[in-house]
């Protein structure tokens, strides 16, 4: 009970980090409630935002949704709560009792709190102007100009989300799910050893490649900060290319079989 709790709390505290909508959203809710004459507006705008919320924090709903959702994708629960439908709705309602030059102060009173209770969300957190076509980090760029078509790789998980969409002949042993992976401490699953031995700061190349070579994996991806244990030519391979920020490595005799199998 105390972990669904501990789990719900952080999940709803991260989802509204930042901004002051909750308390805006429940208003809108309580006032669409009180005010709005169809009934079908009242359940949806109104009454279902405070269901959504009661099965969200309610501990038999929540720990039997964690059970078939994932307790790492609970939060997405909270996407049901329809902000923008809901506080737009309620503002409407609340300016409907207003006419003339009132009303346009009360519009502008209303804007002024959603400025203040928002968010930025050009800011930079979010958002960085765009330095390609592509649309794309320009690091993934850079990296994606270096690998070949279809290679099949571990890449760096600052890559994991960008790197097929600039090439989507270039497979991946594990995409960004594996991302639920951190924080494992043992396992019994090849994908997990495999992923979170690619997530040491030092890496055991010992333990890393062959279990790499399982899954026929020929071309890896780090970030150039990482250290190793063991050479890469030990255990066949090579560096095939470097960028500011990222080293390739790929399997010798890889673009060989390649040109035999054309």
């Amino acid at each position: 009970m105390q972990e669904f709790f501990d789990i719900a709390i952080t999940d709803f505290t991260d989802t509204f980090e930042g901004a002051f909508l909750f308390p805006v959203l429940l208003t809108a809710a309580l006032f669409i409630l009180w005010q709005e004459k169809d009934l079908t507006r009242k359940l949806l705008l109104g009454a279902l935002p405070l269901v959504f919320l009661l099965l969200y924090w309610c501990p038999l709903t929540g720990i039997l949704f964690m059970k078939i959702l994932g307790e790492n994708v609970y939060w997405r629960i909270l996407w049901l709560l329809l902000l923008a439908v809901t506080i737009p709705y309620g503002g409407c309602l609340l300016l409907k009792k207003f006419t003339g030059i009132r009303r346009q102060g009360m519009f502008l009173l209303c804007m002024a709190g959603l400025i203040v209770c928002g968010k930025e969300l050009l800011s930079q957190e979010w958002f960085e102007p765009s330095t390609n076509v592509y649309k794309l980090p320009q690091y993934v760029i850079e990296v994606g100009e270096l690998l070949p078509d279809h290679v099949h790789g571990i890449v760096s998980n600052r890559l994991l989300p960008y790197i097929r969409m600039y090439n989507p002949t270039i497979t991946l042993e594990y995409g960004r799910n594996a991302l639920a992976y951190n924080g494992i401490e043992e396992t019994d699953s090849h994908e997990q050893m495999l992923y979170l031995e690619a997530q040491k700061k030092e890496m055991d190349l010992g333990v890393l490649i062959p279990l790499a070579e399982e899954v026929q994996v020929d071309f890896f991806v780090f970030s150039n900060n990482r250290t190793y244990i063991g050479e890469w030519e030990d255990y066949g391979y090579e560096h095939y290319g470097s960028t500011d920020e990222f080293d390739i490595f790929f399997r010798k005799g890889y673009e060989a079989a390649e040109e035999g199998a054309e």
